[in-house]
Order: structure tokens, then sequence, then C-alpha cells
């Protein structure tokens, strides 16, 4: 008589388990549901929130001009790192080409990238200065072509003015023009005459024929 018992007990607590079970899992997934739906009825929800997150991340200064403070960082700053920047892309760059053809397939990739990479740094940090930095930078450090104004600015002329040059068709001379060429053309400039002949007449003139 016990053991029907324990084992009707121990079916109704089993099917007690499976049936809390069962409804833990319909919950669940009730649950899903209603997120689905939720996602059905705002299907640009998600995408308003992604967009949302860009639109603060694009209103935010960035982190390259500025200090741990949060403030600009001033000039002397600026300079110092993009020396330091530079100073990195040109260690990367020096590895890279030096090891192009002594090292394997995956260590040239990985100098590949760090040289690349130094590059991105480098680039992305001159186009986050603000026009002041940007301005201080290109006047101590990337200005490339700067003009020689010495010969100029000792004789007092504009660098920005263009010259008047004055010069007769007399006093223009050719520096290849020979001396032996120039008798020649004195000697037959009253020579109008049209030659004529043919290639065979030339050679028999110089005697080659």
């Amino acid at each position: 008589m016990d053991s029907p018992n324990r084992s009707n007990n121990g079916g109704g607590s089993a099917g007690s388990g499976n049936g809390r079970r069962r409804r833990s899992r319909g919950g669940s997934r009730s649950g899903g549901n209603r997120g689905a739906e939720s996602v059905a009825r705002n299907p640009n929800e998600a995408q308003n929130r992604g967009t949302g997150d860009n639109r603060n991340r694009s209103q935010q200064p960035s982190s390259r001009n500025r200090g741990r403070s949060g403030r600009a960082l001033s000039v002397n700053q600026v300079l110092v790192k993009y020396d330091n920047l530079l100073e990195q892309h040109l260690i990367t760059r020096r590895k890279y080409f030096e090891y192009f053809n002594r090292v394997d397939e995956r260590q040239l990739f990985k100098l590949e990238k760090n040289f690349f990479t130094s590059i991105e740094h480098l680039r992305r940090f001159e186009a986050s200065l603000e026009s002041s930095q940007r301005e201080a930078l290109e006047k101590h450090k990337t200005e490339r072509y700067r003009l020689d104004l010495t010969y100029s600015n000792n004789r007092g002329w504009d660098p920005k003015e263009i010259a008047k040059v004055e010069v007769g068709p007399d006093e223009v001379e050719d520096p290849h023009f020979k001396d032996s060429q120039k008798e020649a053309f004195a000697e037959y400039q009253d020579d109008t005459e049209e030659s004529e002949g043919t290639f065979e007449d030339y050679l028999r003139l110089k005697g080659q024929v």
C-alpha cells in the first residue's frame, strides 16, 4: 500500500515539476513573442537607437586633440604629439622596408599592418585638430615648400611681382649655336637658290660613290 502511494506522490511531484518547467518555458517563449511583437510594431526602433548613438559620438569632440583634462591641447603639446606620432611612423616604415624580403608571410603582414596603422594615426591626428592648432602645426612642422626670399629681401624687391625683362632680338644668343655654324650662316646667307637632286647626287658630290 505504501509503494503505490509513494509512486503516486512521486509521479505527482514529477508532474508538477514538469508543469513548472513547461510553464517557465512557455513564459520565456511568450516573453520572446512579446519582444518580437514590439519589434514588429516599431521596426525602426533599433535603427533609431543606433543612429542616436552615432549622432552622439559625432557631436562629441575628438579626444585626439585634447588632453586628459578635456581641454584643447596647447601649441607645444600639439607639436610634441605630432613628433611622437611621426617618430612611431618612421620606425614602422623602416622596419617594414628593411625586413620586407627577410621575414615570412605572417611577420610581413604584421609589419605592413603596423606601417599603415601608424600612417592612419598620424593623418587622423592632423584631421582632428582645430583651425588654430592646424595653423600652428603647418607653421612649425608641415609647411613643405617655403619660399627662399633672401635674394629679394636684400634688394627690396617684391617676390610676388613679375619682373619685366626687355631684351632685343640681337641680344638673345643661342648657347648651342657654334662658331663654325655662325661662319657658315654668314657665308651662305645670300644663297637663295633651291637645291635639287637625289640622294645619290649628294653622295656623288661628297665623293662617296
